[in-house]
């Protein structure tokens, strides 16, 4: 049986920039290898916070890379990806 793939993106300006050290990404790969019992390979990546970028490599981490899931962790809170109709 082959490894699962699980995508860990990280969505950070200042962290993809080298600016600080991503500490939640690798949080979530011990997490995930403290509660998986089954073989598993991370891709990991840090991008920055821009919409196509995020798309991007999400797509990529579904299609090209097959992982079977994909956990995304950060985000700023102040830029919006959608239309507000409220």
């Amino acid at each position: 049986m082959s490894k699962a793939r699980i995508g860990i993106v990280t969505v950070s300006d200042r962290a993809s920039a080298g600016i600080y050290e991503d500490l939640s990404g690798k949080a979530i790969i011990d997490t995930l290898n403290a509660y998986l019992t089954s073989e598993w390979e991370p891709v990991y990546q840090v991008i920055p916070d821009e919409q196509d970028q995020i798309e991007a490599t999400l797509v990529r981490l579904a299609d090209q890379e097959q992982c079977c899931l994909i956990v995304t962790t950060g985000g700023t809170i102040d830029k919006v990806y959608f239309d507000d109709k409220s």
